[in-house]
């Protein structure tokens, strides 16, 4: 979390929380790895931090022994951006962490097609993809995201894959594609066989019962005990299968639920631990055979379970909803490359203005949203896909200079020659160290980002107001000499006279320069 003066009243953290005043910004931390997960509260009031307190919650109905709260560190500086790092690389000290995935570009089924995707929507997208002459260059992951299965907790086949899994996945690797696949492992709706058959292997509730502990999209869940042998068993069976079948990426979600249960088998196992439990199996299973995403992983489950993590919410092709996610973004930029690859989501171009899909705007998932009662109506907000041109490439720039994963999740098909021209700049970019959000502790959105990449640097700076604006960089303070750069998205010459950077931009508009 960071907060500052314009912060809301109430702020909550977990980890770590970064509170600016002035110049100087205070870091309250604590370990990465947890037993019982604390979290670090407080008010601000009148430009001051009050009630400041951090709380470890314990679970007494495991037993009573010696309980232990995590301890805390305070530090202050000039330099918060400093203290992000060091505390990063305090908690990757001697710990051994696999070799990150291949820097390799993708492309995923999820947020076009959601839960309508289809065998023949993958494969017309790997197609397209293996005959353009940019994208097959480096687009070299195909993923299939949610709607591939039957029910969560069963994981085969539904009838949109009439050929299954293993077919698909071989005819991904001939096209030259590394084949990736989504799976919810902790998750059981109540359709699924082990919901019905074997409740042995569910997490429970202060009842002693089975329970409901996740929802999303109006969809319900039990949790499985990873505490359980015959659980992990199961996991390291599931896993095994579908390496057997190809897969050599599994994006695995909704990992954090699974330790909201009540009751777990084994009490020896901490709450803080449940998560890094259930990935055991999956880790064991695809050692040296594939590479694992954790979304809505849990941070205290540590470095190490997976190789990379989600770290901001859904992104959509909105623009509210670039401008709610850039906070994750900015936030997390120092675990890239020191703890594992940050993944930000979907690089998305399809908008009016890139795209000649006249079914846009026609996916309306929000609406399980709505009550049978209400009276109220929403217009457009449940629409997608709204963005201009300049807003998507403010989205494609924030992937570029994260560092991070790029996976692109439109429908390729359907973009127009603007839209195409987008995609294939973004995955062609070289990639390059974590941007830096340079005014990470003076604005609620950055608009100054800066990216050390193996041919020199690149600057972004971004309009995030609704009026034109100029923006302004000292680059010379970050030791760049060149007087000239290159427009990322228009190639058009970019002069930084006197060492600054300075540019005139519309609402909703970036400039993204490289420097060498």
């Amino acid at each position: 979390a960071i907060a500052g003066p314009g912060a809301g009243e109430n702020v909550k953290s977990h980890l770590m929380m970064m509170v600016r005043r002035g110049a100087s910004v205070l870091q309250i931390a604590q370990p990465l790895r947890q037993n019982n997960p604390s979290h670090i509260t407080g008010r601000f009031r009148g430009g001051f931090l009050h009630e400041l307190s951090v709380t470890t919650p314990f679970d007494l109905a495991y037993g009573v022994g010696r309980l232990t709260a995590e301890p805390v560190s305070l530090f202050v500086s000039d330099d918060g951006h400093g203290l992000m790092e060091a505390w990063a690389e305090e908690q990757a000290a001697g710990v051994i962490r696999p070799a990150p995935p291949p820097p390799l570009a993708g492309w995923n089924s999820w947020d076009y097609y959601r839960w309508t995707i289809t065998e023949d929507a993958v494969l017309g997208n790997a197609e397209f993809i293996a005959a353009d002459p940019v994208l097959s260059r480096h687009v070299k992951r195909i993923i299939i995201d949610d709607g591939w299965q039957y029910a969560y907790g069963e994981w085969d086949p539904n009838h949109l894959f009439p050929h299954g899994m293993e077919w698909l996945a071989r005819r991904l690797s001939k096209l030259g594609f590394e084949p990736g696949i989504w799976m919810a492992p902790g998750i059981v709706e109540p359709q699924a066989r082990i919901a019905q058959w074997e409740t042995d292997m569910l997490a429970r509730g202060v009842s002693g019962l089975p329970c409901i502990c996740f929802t999303c999209m109006a969809r319900n869940g039990f949790v499985l005990d990873p505490t359980v042998h015959k659980t992990r068993q199961w996991l390291h069976s599931l896993f095994t299968r579908y390496a057997d079948m190809g897969f050599k990426y599994f994006k695995l979600d909704f990992l954090s639920p699974v330790a909201r249960a009540p009751r777990y088998s084994d009490k020896s196992v901490p709450r803080g631990r449940i998560v890094e439990t259930l990935l055991e199996p999956a880790r064991q299973a695809l050692a040296g055979r594939a590479h694992i995403m954790g979304c809505g992983y849990d941070f205290h489950a540590g470095i190490g379970c997976v190789d990379e993590v989600r770290t901001s919410s859904d992104i959509h092709a909105r623009w509210d909803s670039i401008c709610g996610n850039v906070g994750s973004i900015a936030g997390r930029w120092w675990a890239q490359s020191r703890w594992w690859g940050n993944d930000p989501d979907f690089a998305l171009a399809r908008g009016p203005q890139t795209s000649d899909d006249p079914d846009l705007q026609r996916l309306l998932p929000s609406l399980v949203n709505v009550k049978p009662n209400e009276t109220q109506t929403y217009g457009g907000e449940f629409v997608l896909a709204t963005m201009n041109r300049d807003e998507a490439r403010v989205l494609l720039s924030l992937v570029v200079v994260s560092g991070g994963a790029v996976n692109l999740s439109d429908n390729l098909m359907k973009l127009n020659e603007e839209g195409l021209d987008l995609v294939r700049r973004t995955v062609a970019a070289p990639r390059g160290c974590a941007g830096v959000p340079l005014d990470l502790f003076a604005s609620e959105r950055p608009a100054k980002w800066i990216q050390r990449t193996s041919a020199g640097w690149r600057v972004l700076l971004i309009n995030w107001s609704d009026a034109p604006k100029e923006l302004a960089l000292d680059i010379g303070a970050f030791g760049i000499s060149a007087e000239k750069g290159r427009n990322f998205w228009t190639d058009k010459t970019v002069k930084a006279r006197g060492g600054v950077l300075t540019t005139p931009l519309p609402p909703h508009a970036c400039l993204l320069v490289e420097f060498q």
